[in-house]
């Protein structure tokens, strides 16, 4: 089934459909014209509706959380927006449509007494009134007032908010435009004055909780301060000084500290007393710092000095022996003497000192380890006070909070300021224009819509009762561009029409009963180009010989493209090669431009049968490694071309592709009156799946002997078909005995010639 010019059994005819269109165009505007008019009657007994819109705000001005801590309300812009979110907003337009608000409006405005919204008091239009004729309008059995009252007033209201914005939009609709404006004005001015005084209400009443709890708290925080004070007493756990320390936190940092102290003196003395016994000890005691300090020993130093002076002046003059010598000497020596005994007090006064420091450290250690086991000791105490001091605190933190949000509710109660508050941003105001019906742009629409129905029904109705390419219609079940293998071929389904397709019209094929000689004359005289057949042949062609196939072939030459003929063996051991070979030769013959190409898996029969190169062929030329001068060849002694099946088909045959396929043979067709294909059973058939049957016609080459094995009516190769002539060749028993021993021939032992 060829995707070529060729119509389809169930392609639709545009001239056909355009003229049942035309036919049927006075009976369109008539009912478009009726549509019309109704839809216009209709619309003008409706009373019309007028619309109006009031919108407001909501805005947070404080924490809604009355105990919330006032030090931590914000009122700026941050906070309203993140309290007035999407949720918020929600919460207030379900609030809008409360029942109890409705109830309040519907009250104020009398609404029950307006026709409209009350249909026991009459009919608000003609339309309503024939809608009551005819059952369809009317209150329902049982229903009150006040439920068909707010039944009709929730109908025409719409509250709703508008994506990213935080205002609230009321609707009203009514037959009434200055009644819908006046029901969104109370509406929104309703629920303003509820909102507040349901917040003011709040107030007052969370200033009635917070009044006994502030004065039970102040009671509490003062048992709680008198019950800190008598522990510490008891305990002796006074604070005392800038950082609120208890007496033995702060004995125990001064301890701390003295010994820090006394143990730096000890080091220094010891360490002084120690150098100065080993000066004292080498003879240099007079340089030690304590002993130059001493007003006695710098006196004895100049007196020994005056006396070392003397010596040496009246030693100049006198003898060692002399008495004046003699008292010098020992005046020197005692001055010596004396300076050595002060110098040793000093020292004995330096260790005498590192001795008192290492006691007073020692002491202080002493104090310090008993005042740490008072503290351990205490530590029990210390933790009790902790806990009075702790609940104290928080006792007065909450008698703080509480105190100053009773301050704060105090203030917004007498001043009457709401944490949230509702504003009307623009008041609804009366419509002098309706909002429905629009006459015109739904009477257009209904008159377009039936049109188009009406349009499509006809379309619809011209194609199911023959709106065709073919005139008429088909009872063909084409396979829509697929192929279905029958299952059961001695038992086929039911035969589904064929038809010769050409490219200048339809033609019938011979039924099976038809003779050859009969089948041929009647194609003949029956074959007119360019007009098509009323009547599909249901069976089959057959033929008794090479000559009638020849000639019945010839009369299906189209006028433009290429007729595509594929010839296999009715079983694998029936070879085909020598029918198509006569048949392609007998078309060039004709004056018809004819190729004739080979498609097998297999040896290249029909390539050694006509003597031409095996390769390259359709292998080369579908693959891209050869263009079509490579692989066309001319049949020697004929005017028929020939196209190998080229080496490697075999190996291609599971990766073939269908357009790159079709490009060629629609390439040939261009070029070709006739494309004849030939080759073993089981190849044609793979390319013929492969395809998707896109020929013209389909010869089976037969022995002449009934077999099982034959295709059903409508089936070719072992596929169910259409738009496909299939034609039977029957050959003499002894010509296919020769065919099947050449086959056999060339399968088992011939050469195949290498190419050129």
């Amino acid at each position: 089934m060829r995707n070529a010019p060729n119509a389809s059994p169930d392609a639709i005819d545009p001239a056909t459909l355009w003229g049942t269109i035309a036919k049927s165009l006075p009976g369109l505007m008539v009912w478009t014209l009726a549509v019309l008019g109704i839809t216009f009657g209709v619309l003008t007994i409706i009373a019309p509706r007028y619309q109006s819109e009031a919108q407001l705000t909501i805005d947070a001005k404080t924490a809604t959380n009355p105990f919330s801590d006032p030090k931590q309300v914000s009122s700026g812009p941050d906070s309203t927006a993140s309290q007035m979110d999407r949720e918020a907003i929600n919460t207030h337009i379900k609030s809008l449509q409360s029942p109890t608000l409705a109830a309040k409006i519907v009250a104020d405005l009398k609404l029950k007494d307006k026709v409209e919204f009350n249909s026991e008091l009459g009919d608000l239009d003609l339309m309503s009134k024939v809608l009551r004729k005819i059952g369809l309008g009317g209150t329902r059995p049982g229903q009150s007032e006040q439920d068909r009252v707010l039944e009709a007033y929730f109908k025409s209201l719409d509250v709703y908010s508008a994506r990213e914005s935080r205002f609230i939009g009321l609707r009203f609709m009514s037959t009434d435009p200055q009644l819908a404006a006046d029901i969104p004005n109370a509406l929104a001015e309703a629920y303003r004055e509820q909102l507040a005084g349901r917040k003011v209400e709040e107030t007052k009443d969370v200033q009635d909780a917070l009044l006994p709890k502030i004065e039970q708290l102040t009671k509490e925080v003062a048992s709680a301060e008198v019950a800190v004070e008598q522990f510490r007493g008891k305990t002796d756990s006074f604070n005392t000084g800038a950082q609120k320390q208890t007496l033995n936190e702060q004995q125990l940092g001064e301890l701390t500290n003295e010994l820090s102290k006394a143990q730096a003196a000890r080091s220094e003395a010891e360490a002084r007393a120690r150098s100065a016994a080993e000066m004292l000890k080498g003879g240099s005691g007079e340089v030690l710092p304590d002993v130059q300090k001493s007003p006695l020993i710098q006196n004895l130093v100049q007196q020994r000095v005056r006396a070392e002076r003397q010596v040496a002046e009246v030693s100049a003059s006198l003898l060692p022996g002399h008495p004046r010598m003699q008292q010098l000497n020992a005046d020197l020596a005692g001055l010596k003497k004396q300076i050595t005994a002060e110098v040793s007090k000093i020292v004995d006064g330096l260790v005498k000192e590192a001795k008192v420091s290492a006691e007073r450290e020692t002491a202080i250690k002493k104090r310090l380890s008993e005042l740490k086991v008072t503290v351990v000791n205490a530590g029990p105490d210390e933790a009790k006070l902790k806990m009075f001091v702790s609940d104290a605190k928080s006792k007065r933190d909450e008698l703080e909070r509480l105190q100053a949000q009773y301050n704060v509710n105090k203030t917004r109660a007498e001043s009457k300021a709401v944490p949230v508050e509702a504003k009307i941003l623009s008041p609804a105001y009366p419509s002098s224009v309706s909002v429905f019906p629009k006459k015109g742009a739904i009477t257009a629409i209904a008159a377009l819509s039936a049109f188009v129905l009406g349009l499509a029904f006809t379309v619809l109705k011209a194609v199911a009762t023959g709106a065709r390419s073919n005139g008429a219609p088909r009872p063909v079940a084409p396979i829509g561009g697929s192929t279905k293998k029958s299952k059961n071929r001695s038992q086929p389904e039911l035969p589904v029409l064929s038809s010769l397709k050409l490219k200048g019209g339809m033609m019938p094929t011979a039924t099976a009963a038809a003779g050859p000689a009969d089948h041929l004359d009647d194609a003949k005289d029956d074959y007119t180009p360019g007009l098509e057949s009323p009547v599909a042949s249901i069976a089959a062609a057959s033929f008794a010989s090479n000559a009638v196939l020849l000639s019945h072939i010839l009369g299906r030459t189209p006028e433009r493209g290429g007729y595509r003929t594929l010839v296999a063996g009715e079983t694998a051991g029936t070879d085909a090669t020598a029918a198509a070979i006569a048949l392609a030769k007998g078309l060039a013959e004709g004056g018809q431009p004819a190729v004739l190409v080979e498609w097998t898996y297999g040896p290249a029969v029909a390539a050694n049968e006509v003597g031409v190169n095996v390769a390259p062929g359709m292998a080369e030329l579908v693959s891209g490694a050869a263009t079509f001068e490579d692989v066309i060849a001319s049949i020697p002694g004929s005017e028929c071309h020939f196209v190998a099946a080229g080496r490697g088909l075999a190996d291609a045959s599971s990766s073939l592709d269908a357009d790159q396929l079709n490009l060629v043979l629609d390439a040939l067709d261009e070029a070709y009156a006739h494309i004849v294909v030939v080759g073993e059973q089981d190849s044609v058939r793979h390319l013929f799946e492969t395809i998707q049957g896109r020929f013209d016609a389909g010869v089976i080459v037969s022995s002449g002997v009934n077999s099982v094995l034959r295709d059903p009516p409508g089936t070719f190769l072992g596929f169910e078909v259409a738009e496909i002539e299939i034609i039977r060749l029957e050959v003499e028993g002894t010509q296919s005995e020769t065919v099947q021993r050449r086959f056999r021939g060339v399968s088992g032992g011939s050469r195949v010639p290498s190419p050129a």
